[in-house]
């Protein structure tokens, strides 16, 4: 009989960013080896895109309606009415965990938390309960957030025969009272005894958590599972791309100018923009792409979010890509679109001071550029060796399926 493995998103409502992604391809990696579940946020609406079929879904976490950023004065009493109703729900735990004979266990746990209830217990327990979920199952938690760990060290607490918890953590949490690391060093014992895995995917991260985290046996320097494709060689109209938000810090401003550098060079090349949730400041550059596009249809763009599918059948067309982030952008919080080109077998182009995945990029399938001629210049130089470069990216691809193949998530989840 199959382990349970119950995949978490608390925050996620809707197909757009990694989120769904990330979800969709654990559930491909794991599908033979454990029974899938998926606990969500009740807002979430996959909008018509892509679900696998294999799995059930419960829409069952409860979070903020409004956000601080955009509805200051609704946050405010909305969480004044979460709070009345945080105190309402304790009373109602009060009673029931007396009735299973959990009641100190429970007190533990509250004084552990202020005296309030983690912001998801409410809805999350009674998904948890039903699930009749055993010590030999898994929870993963994709993309872990404070309030996601203080729900985890809450139901550590009041069940000492729950499931391992394998909590991934893509951005660095901040130091701050009653913050990340406060919850997390509460649960020393179980990630010492192989209960609580923490899983990091930058080194900058893994360094981060080494430092800051009472327990070092628990923190595991990790990878994102990941589709791949076999790239054929090709000799001419090599496709050049870009994919994902449009923003500054990806570079996004910059294109026009990168395009325009190489169609005075009368290189023929082909181009795909793929881009969505565009900012209000970048609106002139989204005007400058339409006008290339209309006077040269070697430029195709693609405005809106490509699902799990979509995403990887414009990976497959794209031959060449440049990534203009930050290098130290990239160092600390990593980047999707630079790990997806080596699994899909496609040369970059890297701002200089890269070393993300530098475990894996052991053969010369990329270059690095400073500035907008220098990303251009080194497209061409990559587009003149394109079999050497693309022979290089395989290797590297191979390198990167092996270590997935060991990953500790891998081993870690049985």
């Amino acid at each position: 009989m199959k382990n349970k493995l119950i995949l978490v998103e608390s925050e996620m409502r809707g197909p757009k960013g990694h989120f769904l992604d990330n979800l969709i391809e654990t559930t491909k990696s794991f599908e033979n080896k454990n029974k899938i579940y998926w606990i969500l946020n009740q807002k979430f609406n996959n909008q018509g895109t892509y679900i696998p079929k294999n799995i059930k879904i419960f829409k069952s976490i409860s979070s903020n309606n409004f956000k601080r950023k955009e509805n200051k004065l609704f946050y405010v009493f909305e969480e004044i009415f979460l709070f009345i109703k945080n105190i309402i729900q304790i009373f109602l735990f009060l009673f029931s965990f007396l009735i299973q004979g959990k009641f100190l266990l429970f007190i533990k746990a509250l004084k552990s938390n202020f005296f309030l209830l983690p912001r998801y217990f409410g809805s999350f327990y009674k998904q948890y309960k039903k699930l009749n979920i055993s010590k030999n199952d898994n929870i993963f938690f994709q993309t872990a957030r404070r309030k996601d760990i203080a729900l985890i060290s809450f139901l550590t607490k009041i069940d000492k025969n729950h499931p391992k918890f394998h909590i991934r953590v893509m951005l660095p949490p901040k130091i701050k009272f009653k913050g990340f690391f406060y919850y997390l060093n509460q649960m020393k014992y179980e990630m010492d005894n192989n209960k609580i895995f923490i899983y990091t995917w930058s080194d900058y991260n893994y360094k981060h958590f080494l430092k800051n985290s009472d327990s070092k046996k628990g923190i595991y320097r990790s990878n994102i599972p990941w589709s791949f494709y076999n790239r054929k060689n090709k000799k001419k109209n090599l496709v050049i791309g870009f994919m994902g938000d449009a923003r500054k810090a990806r570079g996004f401003h910059l294109l026009p100018e990168i395009i325009n550098y190489l169609e005075k060079r009368s290189y023929k090349f082909n181009y795909i923009v793929q881009f969505s949730n565009i900012s209000n400041d970048l609106e002139d550059v989204k005007k400058k792409l339409i006008n290339l596009n209309r006077t040269n249809k070697k430029i195709k763009l693609i405005e809106k979010y490509c699902d799990y599918k979509e995403f990887r059948n414009i990976l497959k067309k794209i031959d060449i890509m440049p990534i203009i982030h930050k290098a130290d952008e990239i160092n600390k919080i990593t980047s999707g679109t630079m790990y997806s080109c080596v699994s899909h077998q496609i040369p970059t182009v890297l701002p200089k001071g890269t070393n993300f995945m530098k475990d894996i990029l052991k053969f010369k399938s990329y270059e690095t550029a400073e500035n907008i001629d220098d990303f251009a210049n080194k497209i061409i130089k990559i587009s003149k060796k394109y079999d050497y470069y693309l022979k290089n990216v395989k290797y590297n691809s191979h390198i990167l399926k092996k270590i997935l193949k060991n990953d500790p998530l891998q081993r870690n989840i049985t």
